[in-house]
């Protein structure tokens, strides 16, 4: 009875996966994976990855109180380890530098540096004052990832990684540049939306469809020029009508920035895998769109 049950089980999942990508809403997808994570838990209640991603999916899905027991419980399971003097040294020393464009309109409001526990990797988090898309979404902030890994014998950088709206970029190019930068490598930001660009964007494609970047990013560029999306929205009247400018100019990122100035003056700088937990109950005192603490969880292929 029991494989008819499972075999019937499978053939569910496989009619929900074609609904999910047939256009069924995020949120039913939430539910549908909150349910899941429920149940795994009540199952085995000692799997801390478990608990971290049912608190993400309880963040996403709007239910703050639940995600933050959630996100709690995942640093009691599973707590922070200090940081070494010679991990807060690479964390400083490898502290990207961020090129805008000479119009952006939102302020960086906080930055925070997450080591790897096992890896020679460290993630940091720019939390923007908003996406010029997503006025709408209840979360004060835009969040975006960069990603380094060094070489811990010689302290130098061998990968850059970045968050490019829902995928992980990387580039060979962006650690040529980082080394001739004093290990620190240059992150192009994008107006308003903040999607985050290595060097040699110009000639890479995006990873899930292939798309060139230029052609995403000129379509982004008219897509904001004309006010992007909900352009009638009441925040949206403190804020620019769209870009006013050329394509040359949405794509100048000639003004530097550097995170290092912030985690001088806020050193939130930590060591743990659950990057989401220590951010939420540590770090901010405002909402924020909770993403993959580390880029091996992005899949380049829908599964």
């Amino acid at each position: 009875m029991i494989d008819t049950l499972l075999y019937e089980w499978k053939k569910r999942n496989e009619e929900i996966t074609g609904l999910i990508r047939e256009g069924v809403s995020t949120n039913d997808f939430y539910q549908l994976a909150i349910c899941q994570l429920e149940f795994l838990r009540r199952v085995i209640p000692d799997n801390v990855n478990y608990v971290s991603r049912l608190a993400e999916l309880l963040h996403l899905d709007g239910n703050i109180r639940r995600a933050g027991e959630q996100y709690r419980l995942v640093l009691q399971m599973d707590p922070l380890t200090p940081l070494t003097e010679k991990e807060t040294q690479m964390i400083r020393k490898f502290c990207p530098i961020l090129l805008l464009t000479q119009k952006e309109c939102f302020p960086l409001k906080d930055v925070v540096a997450v080591h790897h526990p096992t890896k020679p990797m460290i993630g940091y988090h720019l939390f923007w004052e908003d996406d010029y898309d997503f006025p709408d979404d209840y979360e004060p902030c835009d969040h975006e990832e960069i990603w380094i890994e060094y070489n811990p014998e010689n302290e130098t950088i061998t990968n850059v990684m970045c968050w490019f709206h829902s995928r992980v970029l990387s580039s060979k190019d962006a650690v040529k540049e980082a080394w001739d930068n004093n290990q620190r490598a240059i992150i192009r930001v994008e107006w308003g939306k903040h999607g985050s660009l290595l060097c040699g964007w110009e000639s890479m494609k995006e990873p899930l469809t292939g798309v060139m970047l230029v052609d995403w990013l000129k379509e982004t560029y008219e897509h904001v020029k004309k006010g992007g999306r909900v352009p009638s929205h009441p925040l949206k009247k403190y804020w620019p009508k769209g870009f006013e400018g050329t394509f040359e100019e949405y794509i100048d990122f000639s003004v530097r920035l550097d995170p290092l100035n912030w985690l001088d003056k806020k050193p939130l700088m930590y060591k743990t895998r659950w990057v989401n937990a220590v951010i939420f109950t540590q770090c901010l005192p405002y909402n924020f769109h909770p993403k993959m603490e580390w880029p091996d969880r992005f899949h380049k292929f829908p599964f």
